[in-house]
């Protein structure tokens, strides 16, 4: 089977996923103030990406990158046990927030969304992760499964693009995909560094880059949205 981060196959469906929201802001402005504009279009986009997002978060516990991440082989372990026990049971959003927000504090991810003459400003997309399911996560559930009720309320642009931040942020995160990001496109760049040493850098940290490359901004740019590798802490600074 292709592996679908290493040979980029899980950046192809993100890609298309953003192409397409891009091509609704010729009808609806990138702005704050349509946050709450809905669409059958956000409904469908909105669904798809959540979808993405859930079986992103499966992919990730077998990557080879995660073997020696504590919460990963707790859940790896947890996965075997229950299955034993019911073969009907699965993995839900609480068990993704219980393993990958400690390892890429993803509660803390910042990414700014602009396009052509608009500026949508910050966006937290996976805010207070280690505590509670971000923001769109109901939304997308609730249009997923009650449609007709919900695509009013809940298939709006504020949701999907939350919802197609977070999918972003897994890509430019995870290691294996991050890897296909640096040697084959120009997604994630640094000035005046080589490929190669990017790779090195950013491979040294699952959060962002290591504290000893703070000379350096490291940028992950699509055009849609743009992250700034966040630091490591300085391991010899005290709390």
């Amino acid at each position: 089977m292709i592996d679908p981060f290493e040979r980029g196959k899980a950046w192809f469906l993100y890609r298309r996923l953003e192409r397409e929201f891009v091509r609704t802001t010729s009808f609806v402005a990138l702005e704050t103030v349509h946050c709450n504009v809905w669409s059958e279009k956000y409904g469908d986009l909105l669904v798809r990406i959540g979808d993405m997002v859930d079986s992103y978060f499966r992919l990730m516990i077998d990557s080879k990158s995660l073997d020696n991440e504590t919460t990963i082989k707790n859940l790896r372990k947890e996965m075997q046990k229950n299955r034993k026990k019911n073969p009907k049971w699965f993995l839900d959003i609480r068990d993704f927030r219980k393993t990958f927000d400690s390892i890429f504090q993803l509660s803390s991810v910042e990414i700014e969304a602009d396009y052509g003459l608009t500026y949508y400003g910050k966006l937290q997309p996976f805010k207070d992760f280690d505590k509670q399911n971000p923001s769109w996560w109901e939304p997308y559930n609730k249009v997923k499964h009650e449609i007709f009720e919900q695509i009013e309320k809940k298939a709006t642009l504020g949701n999907v693009i939350d919802a197609l931040a977070a999918l972003f942020t897994l890509n430019i995160l995870h290691k294996e995909n991050q890897r296909y990001l640096i040697r084959y496109t120009n997604t994630i760049f640094a000035e005046y560094l080589r490929k190669e040493d990017i790779e090195k850098y950013l491979g040294a940290s699952f959060i962002g880059c290591a504290n000893n490359t703070k000379a350096f901004k490291f940028i992950a740019k699509t055009q849609l949205f743009t992250h700034l590798f966040r630091v490591d802490p300085d391991p010899n600074k005290k709390a």
